[in-house]
């Protein structure tokens, strides 16, 4: 017998075609045919714990995005390098690595392969980028530098990063931080005469305020 629903064009209802198993028994489907669909070489893919692909192909990152911020529940954000791409920073990109969330202490989600749950007491009033809820660029930026271990990498995330904010946000965000993995940030933040705003940097950005100058990196 056919489903009265029509199966085959159910994911255009749901935005990036990622649907949560409440939503879809809600409009009628059962927990039975929702498992045989989600089945290894079915129609649709179960990305996590009640949240669902309605489509064989991907996932795509934004599709993952999508359904790690279902996952993790109301009041979640994204941050770190997705959160820093969807604030238009280029010097980092989204890669294979896994999807940083900031959820409450409440949520009763867990992390996967594919998701880095981090539970907070300290959320910060998320953003609005593409669609997604995404923390505060410097939240972002720190958390970033947290996940890797390369200079480089964390000079360029931090000089970026103060064209948008400034030092002084990046500094206040680092002094709530955990101390592991920001250690070099911090000196890099320093207030010290040899880490002195950068001039060729301040004459590609001479409206930017003082407050918000770039930042040499040395």
């Amino acid at each position: 017998m056919r489903h009265p629903i029509d199966l085959e064009a159910l994911g255009t209802l749901f935005v990036h075609r990622v649907a949560p198993v409440a939503a879809l028994l809600h409009i009628g489907l059962s927990a039975s045919l929702i498992d045989q669909r989600s089945r290894p070489g079915g129609p649709w893919q179960r990305l996590f714990p009640g949240i669902f692909l309605l489509t064989r192909a991907g996932p795509s990152r934004e599709q993952l995005v999508q359904a790690a911020l279902l996952y993790a529940g109301e009041g979640a954000m994204l941050t770190a390098f997705d959160a820093l791409y969807l604030h238009g920073m280029r010097s980092v990109l989204p890669s294979a690595d896994a999807i940083h969330v900031l959820a409450p202490r409440h949520s009763r989600a867990w992390g996967h392969a594919t998701l880095r749950l981090e539970r907070t007491d300290r959320l910060p009033r998320p953003a609005l980028r593409r669609g997604f809820h995404v923390a505060p660029l410097e939240r972002a930026a720190v958390d970033a530098i947290r996940r890797t271990h390369s200079i480089p990498d964390t000079k360029a995330i931090l000089e970026e990063a103060t064209h948008y904010v400034g030092v002084q946000a990046l500094r206040a965000e680092l002094a709530l931080a955990p101390r592991k993995g920001t250690t070099l940030a911090r000196k890099l933040l320093g207030d010290s005469p040899a880490r002195q705003l950068e001039r060729a940097v301040m004459e590609r950005r001479p409206t930017v305020p003082e407050s918000r100058t770039p930042l040499a990196i040395s």
